[in-house]
């Protein structure tokens, strides 16, 4: 087959999944998911059924398709951090440069639309779920690999990387969590402005004294003589190192910018280049 033949297939088939990613995205804007079936997103798409599932494997997938990057974040920046800079420390800035910046995100009628759907159905957040753990088994693999490289593969080490991604995720998802819950994910609830920064005010001492506690419960560890001397090494070699902040405040170490989320008829779209560094941490509710 001429190269330039396969070029325009591939060029045709990645318009096709674009295609039917966008309408499927804004039929489930405008419905919610669990009301629109495959067969709707076909018809919407003008492509058959087997087409929509040539492309997506499963209706979730096809909700979550281009709004599930924030799941490799955290991993990405340790990945990509600059020498001298801590992988733990810069795990724990990138989630929590995204997380804090939700506040914002949730008075825009587009992300709330987008997380009222993802409430409204049990399917979306058992998915969500599971894309919170693979964010942490990501973060767990960046965060040993890391150290397997600095100290060598030590027997044990793969426990304090599951601690660590374990807490550090967990963490990111109960600040979230509590952000929706204080209202701000509905698009109805006016916030003043004050109020808005002293509820981020409020979760950024949150999440800096969970990660404080991070850091002294292994220090702690480390220190007693009865430990492990893996969970020392890994103590002594994260404590004192500062965060790679340039790779924190990315919103996709590495990649391309995120895409912002496709809205229905109901709800104004944002323009891709002011909502996508942030979008992702929304997603991640």
């Amino acid at each position: 087959m001429p190269q330039e033949l396969a070029d325009r297939r591939a060029r045709k088939k990645a318009r096709t999944r674009v295609e039917v990613r966008r309408a499927a995205q804004r039929l489930f804007a405008d419905r919610g998911f669990d009301a629109v079936t495959v067969a709707d997103v076909a018809e919407a798409a003008d492509v058959a059924v087997q087409t929509v599932f040539n492309h997506f494997a499963t209706k979730e997938e096809l909700f979550f398709s281009g709004r599930d990057w924030w799941a490799h974040g955290a991993a990405a920046a340790v990945r990509s951090r600059r020498p001298g800079t801590g992988a733990v420390a810069t795990a724990h800035a990138w989630l929590e440069s995204h997380v804090l910046v939700v506040p914002r995100l949730l008075r825009r009628p587009a992300i709330a639309c987008y997380l009222e759907t993802i409430m409204a159905s049990q399917t979306l957040q058992l998915q969500q779920r599971e894309l919170m753990r693979r964010a942490e088994f990501e973060l767990s693999d960046a965060l040993h690999a890391t150290w397997v490289e600095q100290l060598g593969d030590l027997p044990g080490l793969r426990v304090p990387a599951d601690l660590l991604s374990g807490v550090l995720v967990t963490s990111a998802r109960v600040v979230l969590t509590e952000q929706w819950r204080r209202g701000w994910g509905s698009a109805s609830v006016e916030v003043a402005e004050q109020g808005v920064e002293t509820e981020r005010a409020e979760m950024r001492e949150l999440s800096q004294l969970t990660f404080s506690g991070v850091i002294a419960g292994l220090g702690a560890v480390a220190d007693h003589p009865a430990d492990s001397s893996v969970l020392a090494r890994v103590a002594q070699l994260e404590k004192h190192l500062p965060p790679d902040l340039v790779v924190a405040r990315r919103a996709r170490p590495g990649g391309q910018r995120p895409e912002a989320p496709t809205t229905g008829s109901s709800a104004p779209s944002t323009s891709a280049a002011s909502s996508s560094a942030g979008s992702g941490s929304a997603n991640a509710v």
